[in-house]
């Protein structure tokens, strides 16, 4: 059995675990509206994480979605209230942004070769700066808040037989990523370029182009996701989205992918992203206090980080066994 396919299945058997848990012990869990709610709340994550999850198989990262996602609903409020643009006019500029924003990602990794942690971090900076440069203010200068109520904004917050328009979308959107990682070149070049960036180089693989179309995905998942957000929140602040690159990143890990690139897929991302919401609203169910909940879901986190790291120590020692085994049969062979 493959690596990836063993840790998934760790990590889906984790997860039934963790849901048999608080099945057990709340009659609510399992019902319909609970389950519809749940997928619902993790859909918004999900989402960034798809982008994320590519970052993260290259062997980097992307800690300014979130911060992208909050630019966008800030840059759809003030078009809606500052301008007469009508709503398709203002999605074109929103997806604008959001190119900008990967290209931007894109030229600073591949092309300046800053490491994906600083460059995002600073674009991250560079995001949460102007989302408070675009925020809505008083007279007298204050930053308020206005509610979204455009037509198609709140349609998006819709249901069909209680499935919500954010979910359907999600699950369309991991179909064609798990789709582009295992069947398409970009998806074997994104794999090349995490598992040995020379040699991928050496056969033919552009480093600046592979990192360049991850970081544009990432972008564009922080572009659906934020018209999701405001479909529900229907109203922008200068922290929105500030925090959802962590979930997104933690359920990549959860889900199997590995910092050091090379490992792991949308399908993983999926259980990984159900896993820190069946945690959350597990929780949510037996009236912890917030604090509480923090601690729990961070003390849950970090126990599957550190079985991660350790299951991929494990993991690296047999394959280290392994080949020597191999190269002792060839040398009596010989």
């Amino acid at each position: 059995m493959r690596q990836e396919t063993l840790r998934r299945q760790i990590s889906f058997g984790l997860l039934v675990i963790l849901m048999l848990a608080f099945g057990l012990t709340s009659e609510y869990f399992f019902s319909v509206d609970n389950i519809f709610l749940l997928l619902r709340e993790c859909s918004v994550a999900g989402i960034l994480a798809i982008g994320v999850t590519m970052i993260i198989i290259t062997g980097g990262n992307d800690l300014s979605c979130g911060a992208l996602l909050g630019l966008n609903a800030m840059v759809m409020t003030r078009l809606i209230y500052y301008t007469s643009l009508s709503m398709p006019a203002i999605l074109f500029v929103m997806l604008l942004v959001s190119v900008g924003a990967g290209l931007l990602n894109g030229y600073l990794v591949s092309v300046l070769r800053i490491p994906d942690f600083i460059a995002t971090l600073s674009s991250q900076f560079i995001f949460t700066g102007l989302t408070m440069i675009l925020a809505l203010r008083t007279e007298a200068g204050m930053i308020t808040t206005k509610p979204v109520n455009d037509p198609l904004v709140v349609a998006l917050n819709n249901s069909v037989n209680g499935l919500y328009y954010v979910t359907i979308v999600f699950v369309i959107m991991a179909v064609a990523g798990q789709f582009l990682l295992k069947n398409t070149k970009l998806g074997v070049h994104i794999y090349a370029i995490g598992s040995n960036r020379n040699s991928a180089e050496l056969s033919g693989v552009s480093f600046s182009k592979t990192k360049f179309s991850v970081f544009l995905v990432s972008a564009l998942c922080a572009f659906v996701g934020s018209l999701f957000f405001m479909a529900k929140m229907r109203s922008a602040e200068t922290t929105t989205g500030l925090g959802l690159e962590f979930q997104a990143i933690s359920a990549t890990v959860i889900g199997g992918c590995a910092f050091s690139g090379g490992r792991g897929d949308i399908l993983g991302t999926v259980i990984g992203v159900l896993f820190l919401k069946v945690l959350e609203n597990g929780i949510l169910k037996f009236n912890f206090s917030t604090p509480t909940q923090q601690i729990a879901s961070g003390c849950v986190i970090v126990a599957m980080l550190i079985f991660d790291a350790a299951y991929n120590r494990y993991m690296r020692e047999k394959a280290t066994k392994a080949a020597a085994i191999a190269r002792e049969k060839k040398a009596v062979n010989l």
